[in-house]
């Protein structure tokens, strides 16, 4: 049976994570200490399986137009991959009478994967961009001052979803505890090869910046007038 997670599951939880993703235990507790103290983490303890629901708002021309979830870290122990548990967890979220659903697959098979579980709106990620280093002065600023320009850019978006501060600063601190570092308008992580750093942006990183894409999906249970992959935009996706 699917229920909502407490902190009686630490353990479990951060077991499930380990297992499904290697990730080292630190690591594991740090992120789902967190999902558990900032969203909603459905949990099947049979299927050892769980998904965290965290609040997004989509904004239209900086203004509110809808408010849903973003699903991250659908995680399933090995022991009981490929039995459904993860579709379960998906179908709860979808029917869960959000306005819409959003999430971020990482791979190919992983965007077939949802696609397939009625993900069908593509949304605009700008890529992350590979660097030996990036350039630029490391901020020194709070997260909150990190946030208000962030919030900001969304004014001058047609489509933008925004993350609310306390997701924020999870993504803020996650890039942190990896070592690291914030260069505006960018979070900047050390690539997993050893070699130079992998820089997300923020916000708006200027018409210089390559204009490359990845793509989340999106189930909407209320449309949106207007809305397209063209004019959409989510940045700093949780991966």
């Amino acid at each position: 049976m699917i229920r909502k997670a407490n902190g009686n599951d630490k353990k479990a939880l951060r077991q499930i994570w380990c297992a499904a993703f290697g990730d080292n235990p630190d690591y594991a507790a740090f992120v789902t200490d967190h999902c558990l103290e900032l969203g909603t983490v459905l949990y099947h303890p049979g299927g050892m399986s769980c998904l965290t629901l965290f609040p997004i708002t989509l904004y239209q021309r900086g203004r509110v137009a809808l408010e849903g979830i973003c699903a991250y870290g659908l995680a399933t122990h090995p022991l009981q991959q490929k039995k459904g548990f993860g579709s379960l967890l998906l179908a709860r979220a979808l029917a869960g009478g959000f306005p819409f659903v959003l999430l971020y697959p990482a791979t190919e098979n992983l965007q077939s994967y949802y696609l397939k579980r009625g993900f069908e709106t593509p949304v605009r990620i700008p890529a992350p961009v590979s660097m030996s280093a990036c350039n630029g002065p490391r901020s020194q600023l709070p997260a909150n001052e990190l946030y208000a320009t962030y919030k900001d850019d969304a004014q001058g978006q047609k489509f933008t979803f925004l993350w609310p501060f306390p997701i924020f600063d999870f993504a803020f601190k996650e890039c942190l505890f990896r070592k690291g570092y914030v260069v505006p308008p960018r979070f900047c992580y050390p690539s997993e090869t050893g070699r130079g750093v992998l820089c997300k942006p923020y916000r708006y990183a200027g018409q210089n910046e390559a204009s490359s894409y990845l793509r989340a999906l999106a189930h909407f249970n209320v449309p949106v007038k207007g809305f397209s992959f063209e004019d959409s935009i989510f940045y700093l996706p949780l991966d």
